[in-house]
C-alpha cells in the first residue's frame, strides 16, 4: 500500500484499487482480507469529478445504450433542424442551417479530450467486482494455489461468461496442472469472445498441436484434438481468407488427419495467394508424394517449383519468401521426374538449375547439348570442343567438381533410363565406390545406382556400391540398412543364382517394412517358376498383396517417410529411419518354408483351439438362446473363430472362393489416364497366375479336392458345422448385421463340403430367414429366384416367393421391379411353350385344351395325372399380382383370366379380379367406369358368396366341429370385410358399415366348438386367432374403421360407443 502514495503512473492493479471501494463487498465472503485503515483510503489519488462520471457512464451502460443514446440525439438534430427550415420558409427568410457544435458546447465534447477513432469499438472496462476478482485470481496464481485460483476463476465466469483474461488465465492453469484439454477449451471460449482476432485463433490452433505430443496415434482423443484444430483454423481463414499462416496450418492438419488430397488443394490455394512462398512450394510437394494420384500430385508439385524458379532467375536472387532456394530443393523437385518417368526432361532441368545454382546461368548454350554431359566433366578436355566456351571465365569447380555426388547420381540413373551407356558410363567412374567421404552425406544414392546397375545385369558392381552403404551405415550411423537395402541385396543374390539367400533378404525386407511392394514382387517372380503348386499359389496372393498395397498408397493408409506434422524449412540433414527391432516378431512367413513336423503342430494346436470353442459353445449355448447378454457375446466371439477357421482351410473351397476369403479378389483399376509400367507388370502377372492355378471356365474344378475327403474337420462332423454356420447368421442378423450373416451364408454355399440339395435347400432357408428378418427385399427376390429356377420349380416354389415378399416389411419395389417381372414372364413363357408342345400346337386346326392345376395343389410340380407339364395358377396369378402392383389393370386383367380359365373356383383369383376391376374404374381416364364397376362387384360377389359356401359345407361335412369352426369364422369374417372394403373404396359407406357390423357378428359368435378337449376355451374373440395363417380376427380392424368412418360423417357419439365397446385394451 506504500506505492500508492507516489507520483509516478500508477499500475493497473493500483487502478483497480482506485475504482473500487471495499465498502462494496460483502466482508463474509473474504473472510481474508481486511478492509484498508480509512487513513490509507485518503493517501490514494483522487479523480476529478469529470472523470468520475466518465468511469460511471462507461460502467453503468452498455453499448446497447450508448447506441440508442446516439440515435435520440441524431433524431433531436433532425427535429431541430426540420423545424427551423420550416419557420424560414414561413417568414420568407432564407434557410441557413445551424452552426456545428464545437467541443465543449452543448451536445458537443468535452474541451481537452481527443475524438475517438473510427472502428470497432473497444472493450468495456470490467466492473469493480469482477477487476477484483481477476486481482485475487492472479494473486493465488502467483502464489501457486491453483485450486483458490480456479475457484476464483470459476466465480467470474459464473458471472460474466465474457471475461477474455478470465478464460485465458483459466487456461493457463489446466496447462499447468497438465491438463491439456481443458486448457485447449479455455482457449478456445476466450477465441470466441473476439471473433475477429485473427492471432488469436492461431495461437489457439497451435497450441491444440502442440498437444498431439502427448496423444498417442490413432486414438479418438488425437482425432478430437485434429479437429479442434482445425475448426480454429478454420475460423481464422473466415476473418482473414488471405492468411498463409492459417492456410498452411489448416492444410497441416487435413494432412495429419490422413487427407492427402485435400490438403494439396488447400497448399494450392496457399500458393495462389503467396505465389513466391518456398515454405509453402516445399508443402506442396511432400505432400504429393501421399496423394492417390501421385503422377497428378507430382504434376502440381513440379509445376509450382518450376514458377518459383523462373520468378527467382528473372530477379537475379535465390531468396524466395521465407526461405532460399537449395540444392535440396533441386533434389525434391527431380523427384517429380522419377515418378512421372520423364527422364529426358528430368536431366534438362537437372543441369539446368545446377547451372543456375554454380552461378553459371549465362551460359546458356549448354542447353543445346541435350544428350551430351560433357559440362559436367571434371577436366575441359571435351568442353573446349564446344562454341562459346571459355575456359577461364568461370572457376573449374563450377563445372564437374560442383555437382553434388548425389546429382551426379541421379544424372547416371537418368541417362541409364534414356540409353546413353556411353554418357552413364562416364558418370559412373566419377562415382568411385572406394571414396566414403564423397557419399557419407547422401548415402542413398548407393542404392539407386545400385538398382540402376541390376537392372543391366551388373551385379559385381552393384555390390560395391551396396558393400559402401552398408560401410557408411554401419561407422557413420548416417545411415539404416531399410527395406530397401535387403531387396537390392536380395537381387543380387539372385543374380548369382543363390536363392535361399534372396529369399532371406526379400523376406527381411517384409519383416522391415510390411508395406513393402518390391519385396513382394521379387519373391513373387522367384516362387513363379517353381514347379509345385503350392509355391505359385505364394507368389499369386504375393502379387495380390502388392496391388492392394499400390492401389491404398496415397489414401491416408499407405506408409510415410515420417511423422506428419507442421512443415517448416528443414534444417540440417534428414534423419535416417529407425532400423527394424530385431526382437519384435514377424507376422509374415511364407507357407512354402515350413516343414511338416511345424505344419503338423500348428494343425494340432488349431485343432485343440477349435475343441475349445466347441466347449464353450456347448456351455453357453442354452444361456444364450434364453437371452442372458454375456453368454450370447461369449457364443458369437467362439463362432467367429470357429468359422474363420473353416473358412480358412483351403481344400474346401474353389480356388476363386478361396482368395476371395484372403482378401485378394477384388480387381485394382487404375485411376489415372496414364498407368506406372509397374501397374501393368504386376497387373499382368496377376493374370498369369490366375490363369495357371485356376482351372478354366467349365471345367470341373477337382484339383482343390483331396483324392480322400475326410469325413469331418477338427474332430466335428460336417453336419454340426452346417448348423454352426446357420446359427452364427442366425444370431448376426438378430444383432443387425445382415450383411456379415449374408457373408457367413455365402461362404457356406461356395464351399465344396455341402453340395447335396438337402444342404443346399437348408442355406438358402436359412439365407431367405436372415432377409426376411433384415427386412431386405432384394435379398428376398434373389433367393426366391434361385428356388423357382434351380432348386424345385413349381407351385410351392411360386407361393414361397410370394410369401417372402408379403413378409418382408418393406415397399413392394423389389417385388415389382422389372427384373422380377421378366422373370416371372420367362417363366410362364417357358411352360406355355412346353404345354403347346404337348398339345400338338403344331397343327393349326388343333385347338389345345390345357390341363387344370388347382391352386389348392400343394405338390411342387406342374404335371397332371397323364404325367404332363401343365399351366400353374400359382404362377399366372403372382404376375397379375405384379402387375396389378404396378396399375397395370389391363394386363392384370389378362392373366387373372387365365388363371380363373384353370381355377374357376377360386376365391383368390375372383377377388383378384374383381379388385382390378373397381381400380380400373377409380382410374381418372377409365372409360365405361360404369361398367367396369359392376363386372368388378360381380366378381366380388362370387368370391363372398363362395366363400360362404365353403364354409358352409365344411362345416356340414365334418364329423367335429372343434377343428374347423375357428377358421370358419375367421373365412366368414375376411369374406365381409373385404366386401366392405370395396364399398368403403368407392365411398358407399352406409354398405360398407353394413358388413363392418357383420365381422363384429361373427367375431361375437363363441360356438362351443372354441372349447378345445381340455375344457379349455380357445377362440373367444380376443384375439387368439391370430396364431396361423387365415385365421385372422378382423373384428378390430372393422370396429375402428367403424369408428373412422363415424367420425368423418360427424357422429362423435357413433364413433365413441364403437371404441368403447371394441377398441378398449384391458
Amino acid at each position: 500500500m506504500d506505492g500508492m502514495g507516489n507520483s509516478g503512473p500508477a499500475g493497473p492493479n493500483t487502478q483497480v484499487v482506485t475504482q473500487f471501494s471495499m465498502n462494496m463487498v460483502d466482508p463474509s465472503l473474504f473472510p481474508g482480507i481486511a478492509p484498508p485503515e480509512p487513513d490509507t483510503m485518503m493517501t490514494m489519488p483522487m479523480m476529478d469529478d469529470d472523470d468520475d462520471d466518465d468511469v460511471a457512464s462507461n460502467i453503468s451502460a452498455d453499448s446497447d445504450a450508448l447506441e440508442l443514446r446516439a440515435e435520440v440525439e441524431r433524431f433531436d438534430l433532425q427535429q431541430e433542424a426540420f423545424v427551423a427550415r420550416q419557420r424560414a420558409e414561413a417568414l420568407g427568410i432564407p434557410y441557413q442551417p445551424p452552426p456545428a457544435r464545437k467541443k465543449g458546447g452543448p451536445g458537443g465534447r468535452k474541451r481537452g479530450k481527443p475524438r475517438k477513432s473510427t472502428g470497432p469499438r473497444k472493450a468495456a472496462k470490467l466492473p469493480p467486482d469482477i477487476q477484483f476478482r481477476m486481482s485475487l485470481a492472479n494473486e493465488a496464481f502467483q502464489q501457486k494455489e491453483y485450486d483458490r485460483t480456479v475457484a476464483h476463476l470459476s466465480e467470474i465466469i459464473r458471472i460474466n461468461s465474457e471475461v477474455f483474461s478470465a478464460w485465458m488465465l483459466l487456461s493457463t492453469v489446466h496447462e499447468t496442472l497438465g491438463h491439456r484439454e481443458q486448457a485447449v477449451w479455455c482457449r478456445i471460449s476466450a477465441a470466441h469472445l473476439t471473433p475477429r482476432d485473427v492471432p488469436q485463433w492461431i495461437s489457439t490452433a497451435e497450441y491444440a498441436l502442440e498437444c498431439l505430443e502427448a496423444l498417442e496415434e490413432g486414438t479418438p482423443e488425437r482425432e478430437e484434438m485434429l479437429q479442434r484444430a482445425y475448426v480454429c483454423y478454420t475460423q481464422a481463414l473466415e476473418t482473414d481468407r488471405a492468411n498463409i499462416t492459417a492456410r498452411t496450418g489448416r492444410a497441416d492438419v487435413i494432412m495429419m488427419q490422413g487427407n492427402a488430397s485435400k490438403a494439396l488443394a488447400e497448399y494450392q490455394k496457399a500458393l495462389n495467394y503467396r505465389p513466391w512462398n518456398i515454405r509453402t512450394v516445399r508443402n506442396i510437394a511432400d505432400v504429393a508424394l501421399d496423394v492417390k494420384d501421385r503422377r497428378k500430385g507430382a504434376e502440381i508439385a513440379r509445376g509450382a517449383y518450376r514458377r518459383l524458379v523462373d520468378h527467382l532467375q528473372s530477379g537475379g536472387t535465390f531468396e524466395a519468401e521465407e526461405g532460399w532456394f537449395e540444392w535440396s530443393d533441386l533434389r525434391i523437385y527431380l523427384e517429380f521426374f522419377t515418378i512421372l518417368e520423364q527422364w529426358q526432361q528430368g536431366a534438362q532441368e537437372l543441369k539446368e538449375i545446377s547451372r543456375w545454382l554454380l552461378g553459371r546461368r549465362e551460359e546458356m548454350y549448354w542447353d543445346g547439348w541435350a544428350d551430351d554431359d560433357r559440362e559436367w566433366d571434371t577436366i575441359d578436355d571435351r568442353r573446349v570442343m564446344v562454341p562459346g566456351y571459355e575456359p577461364a571465365k568461370f572457376p573449374l569447380e563450377s563445372y564437374g567438381n560442383g555437382l553434388p555426388p548425389d546429382l551426379r547420381a541421379k544424372l547416371y540413373v537418368f541417362r541409364c533410363k534414356l540409353g546413353l551407356e556411353y554418357e552413364a558410363d562416364l558418370h559412373l567412374q566419377l562415382l568411385d565406390p572406394t571414396r566414403q567421404e564423397d557419399f557419407k552425406d547422401f548415402p542413398d544414392c548407393l542404392k539407386d545406382i545400385a538398382v540402376v546397375l541390376l537392372d543391366r545385369g551388373r551385379a559385381d558392381d552393384a555390390i560395391r556400391y551396396l558393400d559402401l552403404y552398408r560401410n557408411i551405415a554401419a561407422d557413420t550411423g548416417e545411415a539404416a540398412l531399410d527395406a530397401d537395402f535387403s531387396v537390392c541385396q536380395g537381387r543380387y543374390h539372385m543374380a548369382r543364382g543363390e536363392k535361399a539367400a534372396a529369399e532371406e533378404c526379400f523376406i527381411a525386407a517384409i519383416e522391415d517394412d510390411e508395406d513393402h511392394i518390391e519385396a513382394r514382387v521379387q519373391l513373387a517372380n522367384m516362387y513363379e517358376g517353381e514347379e509345385m503348386q503350392e509355391g505359385r499359389e505364394e507368389a499369386f496372393l504375393l502379387v495380390r498383396e502388392a496391388m492392394n498395397l499400390e492401389a491404398r498408397r496415397g489414401d491416408g493408409t499407405g506408409r510415410r517417410r515420417g511423422p506428419y506434422g507442421p512443415r517448416k524449412p528443414r534444417e540440417g540433414k534428414p534423419r535416417p529411419r529407425k532400423p527394424r527391432d530385431p526382437n519384435r516378431k514377424s507376422n509374415y512367413v511364407p507357407r512354402r518354408l515350413i516343414n511338416e513336423e511345424k505344419r503338423r503342430q500348428q494343425e494340432l494346436e488349431m485343432t485343440a483351439e477349435a475343441v475349445k470353442n466347441f466347449d464353450l459353445l456347448r456351455e453357453v449355448q442354452d444361456s444364450a438362446f434364453a437371452g442372458d447378454e454375456q453368454a450370447q457375446t461369449d457364443w458369437m466371439k467362439a463362432a467367429k473363430h470357429l468359422i474363420d477357421d473353416f473358412r480358412s482351410y483351403k481344400q474346401f473351397y474353389p480356388w476363386e472362393k478361396y482368395i476371395k476369403f484372403l482378401g485378394y479378389a477384388a480387381n485394382v483399376q487404375g485411376g489415372g489416364a496414364a498407368v506406372p509400367a509397374r501397374n501393368l507388370k504386376l497387373a499382368a502377372m496377376e493374370e498369369r497366375l490366375r490363369l495357371n492355378l485356376a482351372p478354366a471356365e467349365g471345367q470341373d474344378q477337382t484339383i482343390r479336392v483331396p483324392i480322400k475327403f475326410p469325413s469331418d474337420h477338427r474332430g466335428v462332423s460336417f453336419h454340426t458345422w452346417l448348423d454352426l454356420f446357420l446359427n452364427y447368421a442366425f444370431a448376426l442378423v438378430r444383432a443387425g448385421h445382415h450383411r456379415e450373416a449374408y457373408v457367413v451364408c455365402h461362404s457356406a454355399r461356395d464351399s465344396i463340403v455341402w453340395t447335396s440339395s438337402e444342404s443346399t435347400f437348408l442355406i438358402h432357408v436359412a439365407w431367405a430367414s436372415c432377409a426376411v428378418y433384415a427386412g431386405d427385399e432384394e435379398t428376398c427376390v434373389a433367393i426366391a429366384r434361385y428356388f423357382m429356377r434351380d432348386y424345385m420349380p413349381g407351385t410351392d416354389s411360386y407361393r414361397m416367393f410370394s410369401a417372402m415378399c408379403r413378409v418382408c416389411q418393406t415397399p413392394v419395389s423389389w417385388y415389382t421391379s422389372g427384373p422380377a417381372q421378366k422373370f416371372i414372364l420367362r417363366q410362364i413363357k417357358t411352360m406355355d411353350t412346353i404345354v403347346m408342345r404337348q398339345d400338338g400346337a403344331d397343327d393349326p386346326d388343333h385347338h389345345p385344351q390345357h390341363p387344370e392345376t388347382t391352386g389348392n395343389d400343394s405338390s411342387n410340380n406342374n404335371a397332371n395325372a397323364n404325367g404332363e407339364i401343365a399351366l400353374d395358377v400359382a404362377l399366372l396369378t403372382i404376375y397379375g399380382h405384379i402387375l396389378f402392383t404396378t396399375t397395370s389393370y389391363t394386363y392384370a386383367l389378362s392373366y387373372f383370366a387365365r388363371a380363373a380359365s384353370l381355377d374357376p373356383s377360386n376365391p383368390l383369383i375372383n377377388l383378384s379380379t374383381g379388385l382390378a376391376y373397381v381400380h380400373y374404374a377409380l382410374k381418372r381416364q377409365a372409360t365405361n367406369r360404369q361398367y367396369l364397376l359392376t363386372q368388378g362387384f360381380a366378381f366380388l360377389f362370387r368370391y363372398y358368396e363362395d366363400r360362404l359356401a365353403a364354409t358352409a359345407t365344411a362345416s356340414d361335412s365334418m364329423e367335429s366341429f372343434t377343428a374347423t369352426a375357428k377358421g370358419n369364422v375367421a373365412q366368414r369374417q375376411e369374406a365381409h370385410f373385404n366386401i366392405a372394403r370395396a364399398y368403403s373404396l368407392v365411398g358407399l359407406t352406409a354398405l360398407s358399415v353394413e358388413y363392418y357390423k357383420k365381422v363384429l357378428a361373427e367375431g361375437s359368435a363363441k360356438p362351443d366348438s372354441y372349447v378345445n378337449g381340455d375344457g379349455a376355451q380357445e377362440g373367444d374373440g380376443d384375439g387368439d386367432g391370430r396364431g396361423l395363417l387365415g385365421d385372422e380376427d378382423l373384428k378390430v380392424e372393422a370396429a375402428f374403421n367403424i369408428r373412422t368412418l363415424c367420425y368423418l360423417l360427424g357422429d362423435i357419439e357413433g364413433a365413441r360407443a364403437v371404441s368403447e365397446e371394441w377398441l378398449v385394451l384391458e
